[in-house]
């Protein structure tokens, strides 16, 4: 299908959608879900910034993931919304070259 002078390809959406998600649980699994224990820093303050930056990146690490996935389920989307389009005016073209098939 050729739109605006780009032409999408189909397989090639497909594709990516696939890459996106895989590459994203392995982003997420590149992390342990729960955090092994903190080196004692030797202050309470410390410790508890050092825990507050553990949590944060833990955090970060996560939506980043979350961020990759949900571009392959948009490009999954983009696929089907395109394949559903090139057959509806498949259909539509179908119809208007045989006159018979107009109700």
């Amino acid at each position: 299908m050729s739109s605006g002078g780009f032409q999408v390809v189909m397989a090639d959406l497909q594709s990516a959608a696939g890459t996106f998600h895989t590459e994203a649980a392995a982003f997420q699994a590149i992390m342990p879900d729960a955090c092994t224990a903190l080196p004692d820093g030797g202050s309470a303050a410390f410790n508890e910034s050092l825990n507050a930056v553990v949590e944060a990146i833990s955090l970060v690490h996560l939506q980043i993931g979350a961020d990759i996935d949900d571009n392959g389920t948009k490009l999954q989307t983009a696929h089907d919304r395109y394949q559903h389009t090139e057959e509806t005016l498949t259909t539509l073209a179908h119809q208007i070259s045989d006159p018979a098939q107009i109700h």
